[in-house]
């Protein structure tokens, strides 16, 4: 896989955990946050990942990270997140492309959470598991699905307790979700490597029920992207664990894996790494890899915009846009 650079700095600016997703040809890029104290609250788009328009630099929604952004029914929808100390529980919806934001629901029957992760299914949002405070962190094994856009929502499944964590990956495949990876850090600020997870889970009836299918070969992470598209997974890069076990410092992979279910047996030796080079890290020793970043199909191209290059404390973080074709 070649990857090529298509912008060195968006005018966002360096952010962690951009959300967003691709709607009408657009790809946008809401929230996120730089260092441990610059929290955004805009919404950015972009049709080539090299022209941006500002939809909106103060949302309604307030400055907060790690939220997340689906795009459902032509409506952005974002859910949850935090400010510095606050968690959230309340839902926004945009319907003129993130121009203007409304709170279609100011108090979730779901707990106030970040780092949770959604995915649209079938026209409807599923919420997985999450967490409150930075410190004597709570963790959340739940599913919560929501059929009207973030107006209401049900309790799907009380999942595994195992897979209450953050930082995790979800994708669907022709009526079955796959969830992988995650974190049980605690404090959030400080990784905890025997809680740090590569196994993938599935569910064949729309989250109701779980099976565990193993552990993936690639190192247990969190913070990295999975994606899926014509019936295919990848996941890149993300946190994890450097070379000496004792050490706190984290390490940020900038390795590629691809897995075809369905044509493996949803075996975990399925699995096969299509380059250790992803954004050119292995040619620059200098590079980390990244964690946090925002990964988008489109056009069967792999996509990502920004990210995080912090392996303690607030170092590097991205505005930058590459691109590469899907894995054949």
């Amino acid at each position: 896989m070649e990857w090529k650079q298509v912008a060195e700095k968006s005018p966002w600016g360096v952010r962690a955990m951009p959300r967003g997703g691709v709607m009408d040809g657009y790809f946008y890029v809401v929230s996120g946050r730089t260092g441990m104290f610059k929290i955004y609250s805009d919404t950015w788009r972009t049709k080539d990942g090299i022209n941006w328009e500002c939809m909106s630099k103060k949302a309604g929604w307030g400055k907060r990270c790690y939220p997340d952004v689906d795009v459902v029914n032509g409506h952005l929808v974002l859910t949850g997140g935090q400010s510095l100390l606050t968690f959230y529980n309340d839902v926004w919806r945009s319907a003129d492309q993130g121009r203007n934001w409304d709170q279609v629901c100011a108090n979730a029957p779901w707990e106030p959470r970040a780092g949770h992760h959604s995915h649209v299914i079938d026209g409807d949002i599923y919420l997985f598991g999450g967490g409150k405070n930075s410190f004597g962190r709570i963790l959340y094994p739940e599913l919560w699905v929501s059929k009207d856009m973030g107006e209401t929502w049900e309790l799907r499944c009380q999942l595994p307790e195992d897979m209450g964590r953050a930082g995790m990956q979800v994708v669907h495949i022709d009526g079955t979700i796959y969830f992988m990876g995650g974190d049980h850090d605690n404090p959030v600020i400080q990784a905890n490597w025997p809680g740090r997870r590569n196994d993938v889970w599935k569910s064949a009836d729309k989250g109701a029920s779980w099976e565990l299918l193993g552990h993936a070969p690639w190192v247990p992470r969190t913070g990295h992207q999975g994606i899926a598209h014509n019936g295919q997974v990848v996941v890149i890069g993300g946190h994890i664990q450097g070379p000496d076990p004792k050490a706190k410092r984290q390490h940020i992979a900038h390795d590629c894996w691809f897995w075809d279910p369905k044509a493996c047996g949803e075996s975990m030796d399925g699995w096969r790494k299509t380059t250790d080079n992803v954004w050119g890290c292995e040619d620059n020793l200098g590079r980390d890899g990244k964690s946090d970043f925002m990964l988008e199909v489109r056009d069967g191209k792999i996509w990502t915009f920004g990210g995080d290059r912090e392996v303690m404390s607030p170092w590097p973080q991205d505005n930058d846009v590459w691109v590469t074709d899907w894995p054949g």
